[in-house]
């Protein structure tokens, strides 16, 4: 009888190759690490994790390449540090796509962006969100409530633009907002800051009588203060007086010398009133 016999087990181990392969993967051997992964003895690597942009270098980084022209960085740029809280960036935002500078214009966009700003107390954004319920357009139905409001908030906080656009609301009869004292009020801050469109607006309150007593010398005088400013309304109302005639001193040459100045800057109303035969 034959004796039995008893079969080998036989126990599997990585064979020693493999073991140095994966010990030398694991201490820093690059291409062995890439091959001990594709074997599965060690674990794939993490991705490098992508650098942070801090606040302070997206704003600079915006900031420059908007200095630059590059306007497409410089909306990304805005975007990260609006996305960390930045108010800055938000107006900055808001104000490229009003403008449509490197950006497609788009009010509603730019509301986006420039509300979180206002809300948060930002005098710049307060105005503009101000102006774009007054303008209205594509995607924002115009509301002079809405706009009048923003413009008060930006006005408490003495920003003269703001406080010229209340002003010019109030001289006007719309909607029941017509308040020459208040317009007076806000045009004299405003002025009090050398805005030069104020002067104006106070000029013709004053050469109206409305919110104050009628005094063509202090309009006269106030309207020359925009003159100085580059106004081109306060060239128009003050050329329109010489060429009447009416109130000041006729002066045909003065007065067609101011409208053709207000002409070149632009102004329609010049350019109209010059088509016109002098009285």
């Amino acid at each position: 009888m034959r004796p039995s016999v008893r079969p080998t087990i036989l126990t599997t181990r990585p064979a020693l190759p493999l073991l140095l392969l994966a010990t030398l993967a694991l201490g820093g051997c690059g291409g062995l690490r890439e091959e001990a992964h594709a074997l599965g003895l060690v674990s794939a690597p993490a991705p490098p994790a992508a650098p942070e942009v801090s606040l302070a270098e997206a704003m600079q980084a915006a900031a420059s390449a908007e200095t630059d022209g590059d306007f497409e960085t410089a909306q990304k740029s805005y975007a990260i540090a609006a996305g960390q809280g930045s108010v800055e960036a938000r107006l900055r935002l808001g104000a490229m796509y009003m403008s449509g500078i490197g950006v497609a214009r788009d009010y509603a966009e730019a509301q986006h962006w420039l509300e979180p700003a206002a809300r948060a107390g930002n005098a710049e954004a307060q105005f503009r969100m101000g102006l774009t319920l007054e303008t209205g357009g594509a995607g924002i139905t115009r509301d002079t409530n809405g706009a009048l409001d923003w413009y008060e908030r930006a006005a408490a906080k003495g920003y003269a633009p703001a406080q010229y656009r209340a002003a010019t609301i109030y001289v006007q009869s719309i909607l029941g907002h017509e308040n020459p004292t208040r317009a007076l009020e806000l045009y004299r801050s405003a002025a009090a800051q050398n805005y030069p469109q104020a002067y104006t607006g106070l000029g013709l309150l004053y050469l109206q009588g409305r919110g104050a007593r009628q005094d063509v010398g202090q309009a006269v005088a106030l309207f020359r203060r925009g003159i100085d400013g580059g106004d081109p309304d306060a060239m128009v109302q003050l050329g329109r007086m010489y060429w009447a005639g009416d109130l000041v001193a006729k002066n045909v040459p003065e007065g067609t010398r101011l409208l053709q100045q207000a002409a070149a800057l632009g102004s329609d109303e010049a350019r109209h009133e010059l088509a016109l035969p002098a009285q």
